[in-house]
């Protein structure tokens, strides 16, 4: 069956606030079949940023993440600000995470997170020949401790679910 453009017939915000728009729509699926209601969380775009440095290690962050109660290593990023563009933002990211900084950048891909659920979507970027040289600037919700890992290491962690 040809996948068809589904019909929005109403909307309603069941959360909205600074964090994210949580919306329960009804859809018409295709002509006679109805679905209601649908969630939708909008929510700002995110950067990753996959940072090497001069031996080509990656840098991760390590945070507590309360939703599922693990300590996860992870690519240093965040939300972007409003009219904030995506470098900028990966950039921002990276500094106030790590206090680090790259010289060169390029952009890799922009994908939909989850496409089933969201809206948004996570620019990605590389940033090569990394260096550590500032402090940190984290939120007062953020404990994040960081450090570079050889390629396979980084592959280990990903495997054991770190």
């Amino acid at each position: 069956m040809k996948p068809l453009r589904w019909k929005t017939l109403g909307r309603r915000d069941v959360v909205r606030d600074r964090w994210l728009r949580l919306r329960a729509d009804r859809c018409e699926l295709r002509p006679g079949v109805v679905l209601d209601p649908f969630y939708v969380i909008e929510e700002p775009d995110w950067v990753h940023t996959v940072a090497l440095n001069a031996a080509r290690e990656v840098l991760l962050v390590r945070q507590y993440r309360y939703p599922a109660d693990v300590f996860t290593w992870e690519l240093p990023g965040g939300w972007m600000n409003p009219g904030e563009e995506p470098l900028a933002a990966a950039q921002r990211e990276l500094r106030e995470e790590t206090g680090a900084t790259a010289p060169r950048w390029r952009f890799v891909a922009a994908p939909h997170p989850n496409p089933a659920r969201q809206t948004n979507r996570v620019h990605c970027f590389l940033a090569e020949e990394t260096v550590t040289a500032g402090a940190t600037a984290l939120d007062a919700t953020e404990a994040i401790e960081w450090a570079f890992f050889p390629v396979p290491a980084v592959h280990g962690l990903i495997r054991d679910g770190s």
